[in-house]
């Protein structure tokens, strides 16, 4: 598989694609009728996708680079404070006015929590899925999936960059801080990573077992959802293995590595696919870009506004033209937040370059 033009557009596209299948699913759970849509159907589904992606980014921008510790804590930082840190503000804010303004049902919000200095502390400390901890971020239940994945860059910097006893000593501490949950689908991310690791590879399939797997891997994820067997599978843990609710999002684990490693097989088949059909994807590759460069803003700030949409605003007539400008309302909202955030990125890995390197313990290489 080679990580060329086309292949980056195809997942640029693929990264807000499932942005928006989380969008929509929400929009649904929240009282704005997007079941019509299929896509809107996938919204656990495409956590995996964004995991898979992550291992493969964080994988690639780093070994390639052979980047320091500084390098590598900056651009973690920057990318995820970019976003987690307005977001947080966006959603606790939102919150003191719901709590605040005495004319809200709170209890028809399902994500609303009343104010704590702790839920706040531990969504910036990324610590809410953390082992035994019961903080969440009000208004805004997918930030569950950044304090995975944030956990996920600590383990593999300190496995990559610390050398002997201190990076056994401080794995220890990184997994018992991380918590069962946290860890149960970190093999997921892993084989994003292991799939970057191979990502310049000549190798590719046969176009015939190419489409195969393209077509296949898609298959599996969508059998895996309309059969719903990965929540019979779940329930059926939950059932006869003691304490298995403390998995939290994680307790769709069976399915999920069998949806993780459908995203690895979909990704590697591209490059064995047509070249016209490859070519196509290279020819977007500007939208693609524009397109997955508000993704993670769209991602960590739309529930709060489907939250409050669907409780001001609810579908009830179920109308489509409803639904879709409601989605276009937040497509346009979000694009314009990231202008402020993740297109910000720039600023930020400035400023965190440079208080890192300021400080011995950044200074080493892998």
């Amino acid at each position: 598989m080679k990580l060329d033009q086309s292949l980056s557009a195809y997942l640029d596209l693929l990264r807000f694609t499932a942005a928006s299948a989380v969008l929509l699913g929400h929009m649904e759970q929240d009282g704005l009728y997007m079941r019509w849509l299929p896509l809107s159907w996938f919204s656990h589904e495409a956590v995996m996708i964004f995991f898979v992606m992550s291992g493969f980014i964080i994988y690639s921008s780093t070994v390639r680079s052979a980047r320091t510790w500084a390098d590598y804590a900056a651009a973690r930082l920057s990318r995820v404070y970019s976003v987690a840190l307005p977001a947080v503000v966006f959603s606790v804010g939102l919150s003191l006015l719901v709590g605040l303004s005495g004319e809200i049902d709170t209890q028809r919000l399902s994500n609303y929590r009343d104010f704590s200095a702790w839920d706040v502390a531990s969504s910036l400390m990324f610590l809410n899925e953390a082992f035994a901890n019961k903080a969440a971020l009000s208004l805004n239940h997918p930030y569950w999936s950044l304090c995975y994945e944030v956990w996920y860059y600590v383990l593999f910097g300190l496995f990559l960059f610390l050398r002997g006893w201190q990076r056994g000593l401080c794995l220890v501490l990184g997994l018992l801080v991380a918590g069962p949950a946290v860890l149960a689908l970190f093999p997921i991310w892993m084989i994003g990573a292991l799939l970057a690791a191979h990502a310049d590879g000549e190798g590719r399939l046969q176009a015939v077992w190419a489409w195969l797997a393209y077509f296949g891997s898609l298959a599996v994820i969508v059998g895996v959802n309309v059969s719903g067997v990965d929540h019979a599978i779940r329930i059926y843990l939950h059932d006869h293995i003691p304490g298995f609710w403390r998995l939290g999002a994680s307790q769709r684990l069976v399915t999920d590595y069998l949806i993780g490693l459908a995203v690895v097989l979909h990704i590697l088949s591209f490059s064995g696919l047509n070249p016209g059909f490859r070519r196509f994807f290279g020819l977007l590759a500007p939208l693609a870009k524009y397109l997955a460069g508000f993704s993670f803003t769209l991602y960590l700030f739309h529930r709060p506004m489907t939250q409050l949409a669907g409780y001001a605003f609810p579908n009830t007539a179920q109308s489509i033209a409803y639904s879709l400008a409601g989605m276009l309302a937040i497509l346009l909202a979000c694009l314009l937040i990231s202008y402020g955030t993740e297109r910000q990125l720039g600023a930020w890995r400035a400023f965190f370059v440079t208080g890192l390197r300021k400080l011995p313990v950044f200074s080493g290489r892998p």
